[in-house]
């Protein structure tokens, strides 16, 4: 057996607005589109968007998008809706800034870039 692809799904109210979002902040391409599903491919993994449940409240996730410039992730995410919660510093033993958001959806995720040495 091979593995083929690493997916995460996040719930979502409206896809048309998370999908511009992630494509807009995240520069990730839709693979399929659905009211109900769409699959967004970053070239190393796949993000699914479902309708299903429709939940507002927010839902914590462990996505994290690893970014090679975490302050312009910080702009990308303000600029097409989003909402930075905290940015974290990197530390003796965890050499990573990061950006902990909300999205359009509600969803709490991470974008993440290594520090440089």
């Amino acid at each position: 057996m091979k593995t083929l692809s690493v997916m995460h799904m996040l719930f979502v109210q409206d896809m048309d607005r998370a999908i511009n979002f992630y494509e807009k902040t995240f520069t990730l391409k839709t693979l399929q589109k659905s009211p109900f599903w769409t699959n967004l491919d970053c070239g190393h993994g796949l993000v699914a968007l479902c309708s299903a449940g429709n939940k507002t409240e927010l839902k914590e996730t462990v996505l994290i998008l690893e970014v090679d410039n975490y302050k312009e992730a910080i702009k990308r995410i303000e600029q097409n809706g989003g909402q930075v919660i905290q940015v974290g510093e990197p530390y003796p033993g965890v050499p990573i800034y990061n950006v902990v958001f909300i999205d359009t959806e509600n969803n709490q995720v991470t974008a993440s870039q290594k520090a440089k040495e």
